[in-house]
């Protein structure tokens, strides 16, 4: 009968694990109780030195079988031959939509207001959406319109009778110059045409002075009239058909909110400040519409919140359709990283030892379904999603075992499904 040996040393680390192993349930259940992040973490070392321990006796129970002549395997594995593939890596923060057109449409004049806007309808731009009784002002605009005309038709008058005050100046100075005539003639010219541009002078300040008065009853007037300061949807209505307003900001008509080009805010923790630019690519997704959108970072913030850690950046969003509202819940990945030659394996086939180095099994000397595992020390980069980058240790043309990889022992024989 052949018989196993295995050296000491094993068989008291065997011993002490199952020790160990009466009492370590209890440890746990307390730690969790308790909510100890340190004693869990090393439960965990210590969970990890144990299967360590059990995979170098194993390595060492199957050394002792092949040197019987007992040929030992796992069964199947599924392995992933290595290719050199663009890896990218994404910043996953939380933002919330907002737009730069969202305001509250206020009253410039006090009265009564009408209003022909419903909530849900959409305006453009300058369109009349309201207008409050003007008390008056219209008649009062029209008779200053009247004086205004009325001084333009005296000033046309005054203009014409200063003209033939000019002519008749003009002829009497060109006969006195050749002595014709008497001194008396020229200088009753003179005076009449100087008094005639006087009166010109008076008529244009007259048309002046009422032109200015219906001016500025029109000013008041205008600001009767209600209008959209830009195309948008009135979300809300403030203040109902018929209700007395003020002006100035103790009375709001409508909330008026612009859908056409929304923007995406959200605070990146600033260890990322040098990698996140205006112009890095994004793709936002907004859960509740189970909608994704691309575009380009717009704006980075210059200010650090010293309470977060964190600065502000800005994304533009086409919004067709008007399905995207403000204050809607955004997901962003930033892409701050790229390698277009890199080696990647799915991360749950990288498994850390007791001295929390990270290592793979790859599946060496391989002759048909029949291979070897080999465990393989790596170092890794950056982590996307479910996929490790790894920068050290294996190479383009490696063949990593992936599932049934988590039990394997170095030198172990297994069979390549």
């Amino acid at each position: 009968m052949k018989k196993i040996f295995l050296p000491l040393a094993l068989l008291l680390t065997l011993a002490a694990c199952k020790k160990e192993g009466a009492t370590q349930d209890k440890t746990l259940e307390a730690l969790i109780k308790t909510k100890d992040v340190k004693g869990l973490q090393a439960y965990k070392d210590r969970q990890k030195a144990k299967m360590d321990s059990l995979n170098n006796i194993m390595s060492e129970v199957d050394k002792n079988l092949t040197a019987l002549g007992v040929s030992e395997t796992v069964g199947y594995v599924s392995v992933q031959k290595l290719q050199l593939n663009s890896f990218a890596h994404n910043v996953e923060i939380q933002g919330s939509v907002t737009t730069d057109q969202d305001v509250n449409v206020q009253s410039q004049f006090n009265g009564t207001l009408t209003l022909y806007v419903k909530e849900g309808q959409r305006v453009n731009k300058g369109q009349v959406i309201g207008r409050i009784a003007d008390g008056g002002l219209n008649d009062q605009h029209k008779q200053a319109l009247i004086q205004v005309s009325a001084s333009n038709a005296q000033l046309q008058q005054v203009k014409s009778q200063a003209n033939l005050s000019r002519i008749t100046f003009e002829k009497q100075s060109a006969l006195w110059k050749q002595k014709i005539g008497s001194e008396f003639q020229y200088l009753q010219a003179k005076t009449n045409y100087e008094s005639a541009q006087k009166q010109i002078a008076a008529a244009q300040s007259q048309v002046a002075a009422t032109q200015k008065a219906a001016d500025a009853i029109r000013a008041n007037l205008v600001k009767t009239t209600i209008v959209a300061p830009f195309s948008g949807v009135i979300d809300k209505v403030i203040t109902q058909n018929g209700q007395a307003v003020s002006a100035g900001p103790a009375t709001d008509i409508v909330k008026l909110i612009s859908l056409g080009v929304m923007r995406v805010e959200a605070k990146v923790p600033e260890t990322y400040l040098a990698k996140v630019k205006p112009g890095t690519g994004v793709e936002i997704n907004f859960p509740a519409l189970n909608k994704s959108v691309k575009s380009t970072i717009r704006l980075v913030g210059n200010y650090i919140d010293p309470a977060t850690r964190t600065f502000l950046i800005q994304i533009p969003v086409s919004n067709e359709g008007g399905y995207i509202k403000p204050n809607l819940l955004a997901q962003i990945k930033i892409q701050d990283y790229v390698n277009p030659s890199a080696l990647q394996i799915p991360s749950q086939y990288i498994y850390e030892d007791a001295a929390h180095k990270s290592y793979v099994f790859v599946a060496t000397n391989i002759k048909g379904e029949n291979a070897v595992a080999k465990k393989v020390y790596v170092e890794t980069g950056e982590k996307s999603e479910n996929t490790v980058e790894v920068t050290r240790g294996l190479k383009a043309g490696d063949t990593v075992i992936t599932d049934g990889s988590k039990n394997l022992t170095e030198g172990q024989k297994i069979k390549i499904s």
